[in-house]
């Protein structure tokens, strides 16, 4: 048997390594939802700058739009109605910096600049109106917008500023990426803490309260069902009382056996174990319980199987045919005698185990229930199922559960072999 420290290794590992799931999956969701924030913001924000930009009437395209004439230049229509709809206003200087020609210019603006005037308009404004310029041959486009309608700044950064910038980033980056881990990692302990603790102590607290007024009643019950002053009605009602708390007792069993392997906390005593023996033997403490012809099991052992042993705890192995045969008897369906066939084989290394029955087989809803990874899935008539589930998994197996082709019922459990 392996000695306590062992086991306690085993649970924390366990622990461990759900923790770490739990954590992954955490930051995966977390970071996904900042991404997914991120995103929407940028999107917003796209839609809301495609909404109120107002860009500038190329000068380029003015250019193309005037058409020299005796008496000056002539802007065509479509672009004279462009810019009374863009609210813009255009002019254009010769080489000495003289306005020549304009359309919707300001009154307060002159018509003679001077060189520094045109490198101050280049970079900055013009009086408050945002500007923009087009050299064009010994001539300059100036193409401007109404006051308080356009930001406009000149930017100049360092290199050495530029590369603290960059660093900076990127720290940002991860310092952001290590707060989503550990904020993840928190919340996940705490939450996987917290729920594991209250369920187990309540749990535990319920089983305790429930025990001792459960033996009062269940001794009590067994005095009235023996008691000879008693009639025979009253002395059955007492056996009634009496059975239906051993049915308590077995829940309250089946729910602390349940919490403690759905969290690693069942300490496996493991040893080498013949399941060719332990069916054998379950098997025939259900036959001599049974009436004659009630039950039939056919017990299938292939020879290289005989002595095949696997790692296992021996009574909660047996606990996984006891609730497999108990199901079949209890929910076959039809009339006659319950049949199930257990077969036991070996196959690359593995033990595997194929119990069947001739009942009407498992509903789609319990087999769904089955095969779902949700803790929370086990009912009352699925109860023993889960925990031969359970047990399955807590020792390293799989299994699984199925209808046959025409009648039955049937699971199927690969184990591995001891050595």
């Amino acid at each position: 048997m392996r000695s306590y420290k062992t086991e306690r290794i085993n649970y924390n590992y366990r622990r461990v390594i759900r923790l770490l799931r739990y954590c992954v999956l955490a930051v995966l969701g977390i970071a996904v939802l900042t991404l997914i924030l991120n995103m929407v913001f940028l999107l917003v924000a796209a839609f809301a700058y495609v909404n109120t930009d107002a860009p500038y009437i190329s000068g380029e395209s003015v250019m193309e739009s005037l058409t020299t004439t005796q008496n000056g230049y002539v802007l065509d229509e479509e672009m004279e109605a462009e810019f009374a709809e863009k609210d813009q206003w255009a002019m254009l200087l010769n080489e000495n910096g003289q306005v020549i020609w304009s359309v919707r210019k300001p009154k307060e603006l002159e018509d003679m600049y001077s060189r520094s005037d045109i490198a101050s308009m280049s970079k900055w404004y013009l009086k408050g109106y945002p500007v923009r310029m087009r050299v064009w041959d010994d001539r300059i486009m100036v193409v401007g917008m109404q006051k308080e309608t356009m930001w406009k700044y000149t930017i100049e950064f360092t290199l050495p500023w530029m590369d603290f910038v960059k660093r900076t980033i990127l720290a940002f980056f991860f310092i952001n990426f290590a707060w989503i881990v550990v904020f993840a990692f928190v919340f996940t302990k705490r939450f996987t803490r917290n729920r594991e603790r209250a369920r187990i102590e309540w749990i535990a607290g319920i089983s305790h309260d429930i025990r001792t007024p459960l033996a009062v009643v269940m001794g009590y019950s067994d005095t009235l069902e023996h008691s000879e002053e008693l009639s025979e009605e009253t002395r059955q009602q007492a056996a009634v009382i009496r059975h239906q708390s051993v049915v308590m007792k077995e829940l309250i069993a089946d729910l602390n056996l349940t919490s403690q392997l759905e969290y690693s906390m069942q300490a496996l005593r493991k040893e080498a174990v013949r399941p060719a023996e332990i069916i054998r033997s379950v098997a025939v403490s259900f036959l001599n319980d049974t009436i004659p012809g009630e039950l039939e099991i056919d017990v299938q052992i292939e020879p290289g199987a005989e002595q095949m042993c696997v790692n296992a705890d021996r009574k909660l192995f047996e606990r996984v045919f006891r609730n497999l045969i108990n199901n079949s008897m209890k929910h076959n369906g039809k009339t006659g005698p319950v049949k199930i066939t257990i077969a036991l084989w070996e196959e690359k290394r593995k033990c595997h185990i194929r119990l069947e029955d001739n009942g009407v087989g498992y509903s789609e809803e319990v087999l769904r229930r089955l095969r779902s990874r949700k803790k929370d899935t086990a009912g009352e008539n699925i109860r023993g199922l889960e925990i031969v589930k359970k047990i399955i998994l807590a020792h390293g197996g799989k299994i699984w559960f199925g209808n046959g082709e025409e009648i039955g019922g049937y699971c199927m459990m690969v184990v591995h072999k001891k050595g």
